[in-house]
């Protein structure tokens, strides 16, 4: 068995006061709205260090040529 982390812990967050980005792991159960390393009490979800990729539906030919008009 391997032990991976649960997707609630790569959630990250980051402090709106000191800029810091920790994972939800390192929140307390007790004050979880509070940055672990300056206390303030304003964080915000951390924007993801990779870009999504969105796949879109792929036209046929004739698709696209009645949508360009």
């Amino acid at each position: 068995m391997s032990a991976q982390p649960s997707p609630e812990e790569k959630i990250l967050y980051q402090c709106v006061w000191c800029g810091k980005i920790f994972e939800k792991r390192m929140l307390s159960k007790i004050n979880e709205t509070r940055c672990p390393f300056c206390g303030f009490n304003v964080i915000k979800k951390a924007k993801p260090l990779t870009a999504k990729l969105i796949v879109t539906s792929k036209l046929t030919e004739e698709q696209r040529l009645l949508t360009e008009t």
